[in-house]
């Protein structure tokens, strides 16, 4: 069987629509003629490959040296790119910065007044897009035609020109800025999920505030004003303080919502947001507002889905499953989900190349929760090990999920009976706990009832159970103690086997009561 391995070219092709590879087959066969296109060869070659095969591509351009070959790779792609770029040529952000190229050939060429015509067109699409990057470009470009040449574009230019780069520099210092402190937020979250202990909340706290005083808060534009709302989303999200998350994400919801122009432009901001209003409301317990949002993010996609570019639409499903397997969390639905496990695994494997691996495990980690739900052990520790066994360890993202799979791992087995292979998890899990920081009191409390139980028999266990849940009720009490809880329902499971009913059915009965 021939080795297959990833290739950036080919996932690029297989990311192509049909129209999109009819149009780039004519843009080639136009502009190189409709012989001889060796690029085009390559194209239709890797076309036809569901996996990339780089023997196969070898073998059919055997006189192409290697050298050459990784050439016409690059030439492909660009030609690829090139073409794309045209097929999109009345999309905002694509127009502004070609008639910004226009500009800079007509001003090269010394066509001073028709470059400050192609400006004004440009301005023209920032100012309806709203666009602050592209309207500081603009106005730095005419800066540079008036500063150099006596144009006679108006009385008081100098003096617009001046005013408005200022007005630009001042907000898009204030959007930058609040940007930034949104992505140091985010990365944070990625690498070390939510604060642990009252340390780390200091810390986190301390750094936001060193770092918000002294951005702009007023006179800032409407993009600054989103950002700012998704800083203060993370930073909520990371202490665990998901009220105040729920209402930053709802502003940054509305912002966009209440402008047509920006919900057409930029529709993955506004369902970013709706995901982690749906993640505040779900860490809340919150089932009702959580179906309420849901619907309304199903609504959005139902309605807007036609106009979604690829990104868009991927990214849409990304959140419309995770907000499916948060509904049954809160609903108390592990069973009978089989089909939209099945539907979710070949969404999974369908778009490996398109998913970082952070939402990768944390896919697998809700997947296996769904089987430890319905007491289908075997299938739960399945998905833990794709996160247990993966390359993403020690250096990489979400060491929060790769702590609590362990310990669910360890819970399964132990509920499967696998006494022997428990006693030695203990151990494993122990040392990676402790390396990574993250044996709190809960991980003590479980590690050490596991440990002590591990070969009872069932029947004895019942007094255990009622043990360790009257210990991990008072650890909870702590809010740093918590954020176990956000991972895996502790309390419900424990209920379920001093009651010896399932555990979908305390958490039904539980919201019912709420």
């Amino acid at each position: 069987m021939p080795k297959s391995s990833s290739s950036p070219l080919h996932v690029l092709i297989k990311s192509l629509t049909k129209a999109e590879k009819r149009n780039f087959r004519l843009y080639a066969k136009r502009n190189f003629g409709e012989k001889n296109v060796k690029f085009l060869e390559l194209f239709d070659v890797m076309d036809k490959m569901d996996e990339y095969d780089a023997e196969k591509v070898r073998k059919r351009f055997p006189k192409t040296s290697t050298s050459a070959l990784a050439n016409l790779k690059s030439h492909l792609q660009e030609q690829l790119l090139i073409s794309l770029r045209m097929l999109r040529h009345n999309e905002p952000a694509i127009r502004i910065y070609e008639l910004l190229s226009f500009a800079n050939v007509l001003y090269s060429k010394g066509l001073y007044m028709q470059s400050l015509e192609q400006l004004k067109r440009a301005r023209q699409f920032a100012e309806n897009t709203q666009d602050d990057l592209a309207m500081h470009a603009i106005v730095e470009m005419e800066r540079r035609v008036e500063l150099f040449f006596v144009t006679d574009s108006g009385e008081n230019r100098a003096l617009e020109i001046v005013e408005k780069n200022e007005a630009l520099r001042q907000q898009l210092d204030a959007r930058d800025d609040w940007s930034n402190i949104a992505l140091l937020l985010y990365d944070y979250y990625l690498k070390f999920g939510h604060v642990k202990n009252e340390h780390q909340y200091k810390k986190i706290e301390s750094l936001f505030e060193e770092q918000i005083a002294g951005v702009e808060q007023d006179d800032i534009s409407l993009q600054g004003r989103i950002y700012k709302h998704m800083a203060y989303t993370w930073y909520y999200f990371i202490i665990q303080n998901f009220v105040r998350c729920y209402r930053h994400a709802t502003e940054w919801i509305n912002l966009i919502r209440n402008n047509d122009v920006l919900l057409r432009k930029e529709p993955v901001l506004f369902l970013k947001g709706m995901h982690n209003a749906l993640s505040a409301l779900f860490y809340s317990n919150k089932p009702r507002q959580f179906d309420t949002v849901y619907q309304d993010l199903i609504g959005f996609v139902d309605e807007h889905q036609c106009d979604f570019d690829n990104n868009t639409s991927k990214l849409t499903d990304v959140y419309r499953y995770m907000a499916k397997l948060n509904q049954l969390f809160l609903t108390g639905y592990f069973r009978g989900n089989e089909e939209f496990i099945e539907e979710l695994e070949v969404w999974l494997q369908q778009n490996n190349d398109y998913l970082d691996q952070n939402r990768i495990q944390v896919f697998h980690y809700k997947i296996a929760c769904l089987y430890f739900g319905a007491d289908d052990f075997k299938n739960c520790i399945v998905y833990l090990n794709r996160i247990i066994h993966s390359d993403v360890r020690e250096k990489y993202l979400k060491q929060d999920v790769q702590c609590f799979a362990r310990i669910l791992n360890l819970v399964a087995h132990y509920e499967l009976g696998n006494d022997d292979l428990v006693d030695y998890q203990l151990k494993s899990t122990y040392r990676f706990l402790m390396k990574y920081g993250d044996l709190q009191h809960v991980q003590q409390e479980i590690i050490a009832f596991i440990r002590r139980t591990v070969f009872m028999k069932r029947e004895e266990m019942t007094p255990h159970f009622r043990e360790l849940k009257v210990s991990l009720e008072k650890i909870f009490n702590d809010p740093f103690e918590r954020r176990p809880l956000l991972y895996l329902d502790l309390i419900s499971w424990l209920t379920s086997r001093i009651e010896n009913v399932p555990v979908e059915d305390i958490i039904r009965k539980r919201q019912e009561q709420r």
